[in-house]
């Protein structure tokens, strides 16, 4: 295998990785509301909820993880990391954690996690 043929696979894996960030858990209330449900009501807004917009927020503020994804294409092609995008999954759950801490639903705060998710 050449060296392109080889990048181009590396390239190719990437390319079919999605990087999904949501909200764990569930409220113990009689509903069992889904956490992930709390978390679009709390970013996106709804008739009764303003926007926080928490997300973009963290989107904006880190330039949107572009050094991050950088350096794990880098690790991805020329490293012997197998699974670069998760220390960018976490990175990003990690910000979008502190930007919605200053939504005070307990079971919101700190729920964030990540999956790489293969298509």
């Amino acid at each position: 295998m050449t060296m392109l043929s080889h990048l181009e696979k590396k390239l190719n894996e990437l390319g079919k990785s999605e990087i999904q960030i949501f909200a764990k858990g569930h409220y113990k209330n009689k509903y069992q509301t889904k956490v992930q449900h709390v978390a679009v009501y709390q970013n996106d807004g709804t008739k009764y909820i303003k926007p926080a917009q928490f997300v973009q927020t963290a989107h904006n503020r880190h330039r949107g993880w572009k050094g991050w994804l950088q350096r794990a294409v880098f690790k991805k092609l020329f490293g012997r990391e197998l699974h670069p995008l998760d220390d960018v999954g976490r990175r990003i759950a990690k910000d979008i954690n502190r930007k919605v801490n200053r939504i005070d639903t307990r079971r919101l705060m700190h729920s964030f996690t990540h999956r790489i998710k293969k298509l």
